[in-house]
């Protein structure tokens, strides 16, 4: 099964898993989490739980409860090492908590709002979505981001980017496993429509022609009209797509029809999910976010290089600065060419210049802390920083200096 798994879990999820790793220390932090959380037992959920939601036993169970353990059974799991749990809330919503206590259960919550409005196939595909969550141990990270970071809008703008775009491939997985519980695509969209909706299917013709053409034609004006929203979850439209490209590929296949040995390297399916990926990660809008980009970009290399050698802190502040441009600043700044980073920052101030004169103080409000991060006030980086400003952006002098000495006071501490 974990190589099943490990076939099936979007291939980019692992890779921010890994960065996500060697940023904070995983490892340590969850380690250090679930000593605390073993020291007080009498805080183990499930007692709650118990308290103030039904749980789904054997006894009084009925149908959901034969859907929970044939999943839970089918994707790897026994009967002690989940609970399943209705909750009243009316809210259209289910939920998955991993257990950091070995031997006590994770636990999968279904919100009463919808089990009374799917079918008990989808109830299939929306438990193996949750298994989904447990199986590649999400928690394992946004456990620690929530704890380091306890206020979403404190984290990184870099950090946020990357954030946003793991919780939505680790949604795009999960849907995977759903549809491995569940074994028919139509069922599994069905299921995305009615979690996106909250309406009885009554309402409408859900049949899958019905409801892939409203997604492609959605999917379709995304692309042509692409946004960034910061959200867990991706569109339900993105959901569609990639669950239907899965449901197409060599690797679907190999898993339908039975073959255990080996899950087939699929490019086609990776090129294919790449293409919907980009729908997740934040990009330029328009030209002028295109042009603060580079002028960005090829004023802050500038300054970074002012010096033989430039400071990591420097380097973070940066790339934090360009993430609310792009998905990947390293990746834009290697692409730069290092023998014309003048001439672009030259070109991108003269577009500012003609069409958005009015954000040339902001932006170099954004470049000044680049100066004073590493704690020191060389003299190369401030003439880098006073040119850039005067000669191409045009600024008075004057102004420049108020600016400078506000952000000295505000910002510059040799011994902090």
């Amino acid at each position: 099964m974990k190589r099943l798994f490990s076939a099936v879990q979007v291939k980019e999820e692992g890779a921010l898993l890994k960065f996500f790793e060697e940023s904070f220390n995983l490892k340590i932090i969850n380690g250090l989490i679930e000593f605390k959380e073993k020291e007080s037992p009498d805080n183990y959920l499930p007692f709650y739980m118990r308290g103030y939601s039904l749980p789904i036993n054997k006894a009084f169970g009925g149908k959901v409860y034969s859907v929970c353990s044939k999943i839970s059974e089918m994707l790897g799991y026994t009967e002690k090492e989940i609970e399943f749990y209705v909750s009243n809330e009316a809210e259209f919503n289910s939920s998955s908590i991993l257990s950091s206590i070995r031997g006590k259960p994770h636990i999968v919550i279904i919100n009463r709002g919808l089990i009374e409005k799917v079918s008990l196939a989808e109830l299939e595909f929306i438990i193996g979505h949750e298994i989904g969550h447990l199986i590649f141990r999400h928690a394992y990270v946004t456990r620690v981001i929530q704890y380091v970071y306890p206020t979403y809008e404190n984290l990184p703008p870099l950090l946020q980017k990357l954030y946003d775009v793991w919780s939505k491939l680790c949604e795009i997985s999960a849907d995977r496993v759903g549809l491995l519980a569940c074994g028919d695509l139509e069922t599994a969209v069905r299921g995305l429509f009615k979690l996106s909706s909250a309406l009885d299917e009554k309402y409408f013709d859900l049949s899958l022609e019905n409801m892939v053409r409203i997604a492609d034609l959605t999917y379709t004006e995304m692309r042509e009209h692409p946004s960034y929203v910061s959200a867990t979850h991706p569109a339900n439209p993105i959901r569609i797509k990639a669950l239907m490209e899965f449901s197409r590929s060599t690797l679907w296949d190999g898993i339908v029809n039975g073959d255990k040995k080996a899950f087939p390297h699929d490019p086609l399916l990776e090129e294919k999910m790449n293409d919907i990926l980009y729908l997740i990660k934040k990009a330029p809008f328009d030209e002028q976010e295109e042009v603060e980009l580079m002028f960005l970009a090829s004023a802050g290399m500038l300054l970074l290089s002012a010096q033989e050698e430039h400071k990591d802190d420097e380097y973070n502040y940066l790339i934090n600065v360009l993430a609310q441009y792009v998905h990947w600043p390293p990746a834009y700044l290697d692409e730069l060419n290092k023998n014309n980073i003048y001439e672009m920052m030259e070109k991108a101030s003269a577009t500012i210049m003609e069409f958005y004169p009015q954000r040339t103080r902001d932006l170099v409000k954004q470049l000044f802390p680049i100066i004073v991060r590493d704690r020191k006030l060389a003299d190369a980086e401030v003439g880098v920083f006073l040119k850039i400003s005067t000669e191409e952006l045009k600024i008075p002098y004057s102004e420049i200096v108020d600016i400078f000495l506000q952000g000295i006071r505000e910002l510059y501490q040799p011994f902090g």
